[in-house]
């Protein structure tokens, strides 16, 4: 897990301000697994009392814009954070509301060459995003 000197370099070296409720927020994205806004909120006010909801939802949205964060929006209408960023799929266990990384360059790849045989007039796929829904561990 990076220190929190490493988040502010890493920040820098992406053109981002380290401001200190960036750097709690992503610290608590961290340390959790796929959280949603509350679970980050509520991580983030046991260490930082003072930081406001507002200001969690605030840094949250802009990490997604800045790249540094997925969104991950599940069957069941709720959004969850992802901080692993680099291409990746994802399992969804609808009775726990758990997900799970499912990393599958095979599937990936199956669906690009789909996709490029298909010849989708228009369309240029520019990210593979996969939520498969099911039961983890039943």
């Amino acid at each position: 897990m990076m220190s929190d000197i490493e988040i502010i370099d890493m920040f820098k070296s992406k053109g981002i301000k380290a401001t200190p409720q960036r750097v709690v927020v992503y610290r608590a994205l961290m340390e959790l697994k796929h959280p949603c806004a509350e679970e980050v909120i509520e991580q983030v006010r046991s260490k930082t009392p003072l930081v406001s909801i507002a200001t969690v939802y605030n840094v949250l949205e802009f990490f997604f814009k800045s790249g540094l964060i997925n969104k991950v929006l599940t069957g069941d209408n709720r959004m969850y954070f992802d901080i692993d960023v680099h291409e990746h799929h994802h399992l969804y266990c609808s009775n726990k509301h758990e997900i799970a990384d499912y990393y599958d360059e095979e599937l990936s790849d199956i669906i690009r060459k789909h996709i490029q045989e298909k010849k989708i007039p228009g369309f240029k796929l520019e990210k593979i995003n996969l939520q498969l829904i099911g039961n983890i561990g039943e």
